[in-house]
């Protein structure tokens, strides 16, 4: 299995990388937004996870140009945020294609629970 991590928090992207690697998936860590986008068009994970608030291009924008493009049911993207998102913004982004919402803090048996969904 291989994963990708934007996020702009490098705490969170080490953690969450390290975590990964432990339990055999093979991890990229992306910290801008620009760069994940690329990577998702140009790459194959089987999951991503999508932090929502970052500087310059956010999650938001990389899901509306996947949306748009037609890539965002293709891809497993599993929202990764800590901002305060209403249930509306949730079952917007899901209704988009997001795969998944987890938000931060979160637990290791979350993010295990939401891995195993996509192995």
């Amino acid at each position: 299995m291989r994963a990708l991590i934007i996020d702009d928090n490098e705490e969170i992207t080490t953690a969450t990388f390290f975590y990964l690697e432990s339990i055999n998936i093979s991890c990229k860590v992306i910290n801008q937004g620009k760069e994940g986008l690329e990577a998702i068009k140009s790459e194959h994970f089987d999951i991503v996870f999508l932090d929502l608030a970052m500087p310059e291009f956010s999650g938001y924008d990389i899901l509306k140009i996947l949306y748009n493009e037609g890539l965002l049911q293709s891809n497993n993207i599993v929202i990764f945020t800590a901002s305060s998102v209403t249930d509306n913004d949730i079952e917007e982004m899901l209704s988009m294609g997001a795969k998944s919402v987890l938000k931060k803090p979160l637990s290791i048996k979350e993010l295990k629970e939401t891995i195993d969904k996509f192995r």
